[in-house]
């Protein structure tokens, strides 16, 4: 389960171009990944209780979250409008 998580997260980062100068990737994907997995329907409170430890420098708080949406939206086999 964590590695469809983090497959569907990772494509999902690259798809909205979530990166910008990588600093914080490695722990967004990581955070997301593990909320996917506990979480596998997050709610915006859910994203943001999950995400609150790791800070983004570039503020994509926007496109993570649509990012994090779309990769649970993915699971289930529907579409994200992002």
């Amino acid at each position: 389960a964590a590695s469809d998580a983090g497959k569907r997260i990772s494509e999902s980062w690259v798809a909205l171009d979530v990166p910008q100068c990588g600093y914080c990737q490695a722990g967004q994907i990581m955070t997301a990944t593990a909320l996917l997995v506990r979480t596998p329907n997050p709610s915006d409170a859910d994203i943001d209780a999950a995400m609150s430890g790791n800070i983004c420098r570039c503020a994509t708080y926007v496109r993570i979250r649509a990012a994090i949406k779309r990769a649970a939206a993915a699971r289930t086999g529907g579409s994200h409008g992002a």
